[in-house]
């Protein structure tokens, strides 16, 4: 584990994840919530790892907008591989769509997104 700039944060050099100290079952719940790795104490020993049980089903919503040339280009060749660049431009002029992934590569998808200016947001419902 890799020091970071917060007392309760650190790196995982073995899964490349941030892993998140909780000291209560609101910041665990709190964590789970957000798909987080957690580390904490339970009888006195150390836990880490991401909580089983925890029935949500995360989702990446990318909104209505109207989309540049580029926008378009980058949907179309990482997310939607079978549309036309006019179905792509239509759905999001009309509504907005989302993706279902695990939460790594929802991260990591909504940081390129961003990148872009493309309008997106994680949405974790609690089943």
């Amino acid at each position: 584990m890799t020091r970071t700039e917060s007392d309760k944060t650190r790196y995982c050099d073995s899964c490349s994840q941030q892993v998140h100290w909780v000291d209560t079952q609101v910041d665990f719940d709190r964590a789970a919530a957000d798909g987080k790795c957690v580390a904490f104490e339970a009888y006195g020993t150390p836990m880490l790892g991401f909580p089983d049980g925890v029935e949500q089903e995360p989702f990446l919503r990318i909104e209505m907008q109207v989309l540049s040339a580029k926008q378009l280009y980058f949907l179309k060749y990482e997310l939607y591989l079978t549309s036309t660049f006019n179905e792509i431009k239509h759905l999001h002029a009309v509504g907005s769509s989302e993706i279902v992934t695990d939460p790594r590569s929802m991260r990591e998808l909504a940081q390129r997104l961003n990148e872009l200016d493309i309008k997106n947001q994680m949405i974790v419902n609690e089943l």
